[in-house]
């Protein structure tokens, strides 16, 4: 239950990792995109200012160009024969008097209507001080346009004769302005979906690694604990009741020296992997013969009363044969522990071919509680009881790119086939 509450906090942790910095992807895109997308809207506007300022300046001097004088009158004939004049953009002709501008010529084009003193102004400001004018204004739905009011001249006198006025129609450079801004918009939410889909697959494979090794830590870490505190338990225990009964210390001696050996081998094997994940020790892969190394093995790992036979073959594996031996002492060690039948000591068989070895026990042991796990890799921490030996065994073989599988045997029994890359 704590291994699956503390499984379960991980995860949660990890989630809120994942969560978190699919969020700060987010965010940046968001930032990103947003003030990308604001300078494009502020060039887009320049771009269009820039492009009716100077529609405006062609219109108007176009327009002032048509316009000429015969016997002292103004003719407007040539304005409604021009495109420009008679274009979009709208123009208006006021002529001056000695007091003041009269409306002689207007095109408004597709313009809303704009009231007559808007216009009025700026041509009488024209007429009085010369130069041009630019200002914005409102028509009558409220929207702003742009005009430019320039004076034009008697072709004798040279005195100022009237003002043209020309003003946008902003309803073309809207739409494009809006049509971008719409853009931005879409295309902005598509990129920032796709962003926060893929910032979160990312982080999601980024942090699996760290998963793994979590969960694999705290896999091994319970089950050290759990294999550290057995041999202790049993050397408490002992020695506590030889202090009670003279006659037995002898027995509880050796008891206790066995439970040291226990225990002096998991501390070895947990250096030993400590070692290798902190880089302090690499992995040696030389070859070495495999069947001799399992008979070494099973001779020393297997005492009376327990018996042992072993069917070997000539077997050369690469790898790290001091890795291996741990392997092997676990896997048999496992099999003696697990493989007796009530008070009758074990029976083991080692067989060893190129490429494996496969340790069986003739008791009951963990395999009673595998029938429906035959072939499967071995998951350590599993309510089997395997324990920390199994644990070490299994990744001593995948750190050799090998399997270690355990499955009940015809006849009863377990049967574990630990597989070596041979060279």
């Amino acid at each position: 239950m704590r291994r699956e509450t503390r499984q379960l906090q991980t995860a949660e942790r990890l989630a809120g990792l994942r969560m978190r910095l699919t969020a700060l992807l987010l965010a940046l895109n968001i930032i990103g995109l947003a003030g990308m997308g604001a300078v494009a809207l502020v060039v887009d506007e320049r771009q269009r200012a820039e492009a009716v300022a100077a529609d405006l300046h062609r219109t108007a001097g176009t327009a002032v160009a048509l316009l000429y004088y015969d016997s002292g009158a103004l003719l407007l004939d040539k304005l409604y024969d021009n495109a420009i004049a008679q274009g979009s953009t709208a123009v208006y002709v006021y002529e001056a008097d000695r007091t003041d501008v009269t409306l002689v010529f207007a095109h408004p084009a597709r313009l809303a209507v704009i009231a007559p003193p808007t216009l009025l102004g700026p041509a009488r400001q024209v007429r009085s001080v010369g130069g041009e004018l630019s200002e914005a204004v409102r028509d009558e739905r409220q929207e702003v346009v742009h005009l430019l009011a320039v004076p034009f001249r008697h072709a004798e006198t040279g005195a100022i004769a009237g003002t043209v006025v020309a003003v946008a129609d902003p309803g073309p450079g809207q739409a494009a302005h809006q049509r971008l801004a719409l853009a931005l918009v879409v295309g902005g939410t598509a990129f920032t979906v796709m962003t926060c889909v893929g910032g979160y697959l990312l982080a999601r494979r980024g942090t699996q690694p760290i998963a793994d090794a979590l969960t694999q830590q705290e896999r091994f870490v319970a089950d050290a604990a759990h294999e550290l505190r057995t041999p202790l338990t049993v050397i408490r225990a002992v020695s506590e009741s030889a202090l009670d009964s003279p006659a037995r210390q002898p027995d509880a001696l050796r008891r206790v020296i066995a439970a040291t050996d226990r225990l002096t081998d998991a501390v070895a094997a947990l250096l030993t992997r400590a070692r290798l994940v902190a880089g302090l020790r690499h992995l040696e892969r030389q070859r070495f013969r495999l069947d001799q190394l399992a008979e070494e093995v099973l001779a020393d790992t297997v005492q009376p009363p327990h018996t042992a036979t072993a069917y070997t073959r000539a077997a050369v594996a690469l790898g790290d044969p001091t890795l291996v031996r741990i392997a092997l002492r676990n896997l048999i060690h496992n099999a003696v522990q697990h493989g007796r039948d009530g008070e009758s000591p074990a029976t083991i068989t080692l067989t060893v071919e190129p490429g494996s070895v496969v340790v069986r026990d003739a008791g009951p042991g963990p395999g009673a509680d595998l029938p429906t796990a035959a072939g499967e890799r071995f998951r350590p921490g599993s309510p089997n009881g395997t324990g920390l030996g199994l644990a070490i065994a299994r990744w001593v073989a995948d750190l050799h790119d090998g399997s270690l599988t355990l499955r009940p045997a015809e006849g009863g029994g377990t049967e574990a086939t630990l597989t070596l890359p041979t060279p």
